[in-house]
Order: structure tokens, then sequence, then C-alpha cells
């Protein structure tokens, strides 16, 4: 089953509007942690800078993901995605956990970083969420072809005693 190209192009918009709302606001957070980074030194800095880097790229895969199996089956969409934030929170463990100790970063940075960053980016993803119009129907009133407006429901005969 596939969707009309109006149905794509307002899916392709959708989810433009969420990176364009979650992208922006979160480099500006990045961006001031760079610079109170730079307050410490510039390896805290940049440190900051490859934290809010893993976060944008993470969190837009997951927008990616989203966008390329939203006209599949619900629950394989579902799976799809949950697979991808299952991959995306391993592989953000794994880097934290490897970065931690490095003398050539700032493990506190890059940590700050990421957590400012990603608090960001899903408020602002939720608000440009909630800005979407997300129908729970189809607005164009595609009917189904064996019943009308008109007709009533089929009922079963009760047994009465």
């Amino acid at each position: 089953m596939s969707a009309t190209p109006a149905r794509d192009a307002s899916q392709s918009d959708a989810f433009a509007q969420l990176l364009r709302g979650s992208l922006l606001p979160t480099s500006v957070a990045g961006l001031v942690c760079v610079v109170v980074g730079l307050f410490s030194s510039p390896k805290a800095a940049w440190s900051a800078a490859l934290g809010a880097a893993i976060v944008i790229f993470f969190f837009s895969l997951t927008l990616l993901v989203m966008k390329r199996t939203a006209d599949l089956a619900p629950t394989t969409t579902m799976m799809i995605v949950m697979a991808t934030y299952t991959f995306k929170v391993l592989v953000l463990g794994i880097v934290m956990f490897s970065l931690r100790d490095v003398t050539w970063a700032s493990g506190y940075a890059i940590g700050l970083s990421v957590t400012v960053c990603a608090v960001v980016w899903l408020f602002f993803e939720m608000r440009a969420y909630k800005r979407l119009r997300i129908f729970a129907y189809d607005p164009d009133g595609a009917a189904s072809l064996d019943a009308s407006p008109d007709a009533a429901p089929h009922r079963e005969p009760r047994d009465e005693p």
C-alpha cells in the first residue's frame, strides 16, 4: 500500500519542520557550550563542540530513519525506530565511556555538552511536533466502498429469553 504523492510531500515537510525546529536551537546550545568551555581551556571548548556534534548527528539520524520508514506498517516503523534508538543509546554510551579518561579531550565538557544539547534537541523537537497538523483520519474523506454515510451499522440479532 503506497501513499499518495501529496502525502509523501507532507511527510517530508513534517520531518523537515522537525529537523529545522530542533537543529537551530541545538546548534545555538552547542555554541554556548563551546563558549563556556573556552573559559576553562581550548580542550574543553573543542570537547564541547564534539559533544554537540555527536548529539546533532545521532538525533538527525533518528529523524532520517523515521522519514524513510514512515510509509511502512506502524508496527514495523516502531520496531525500526526503537532499534535505532537502542543503537543510538549504545553507541553514545560507548563513546562516552571511551572518552571519559582520555588526555586529549575533556570528558566533563563532552558529557555536559551532550546532556545540554540532547535536552535542548528533545524539547524543541517536541515543540515542533506539537505545531504540526497531524490528522488521526484522512482529511480528504476517502470513505470505504462498502458503506455509505447514511447506512446504519449492521447488528447481529440477539437471543432474548
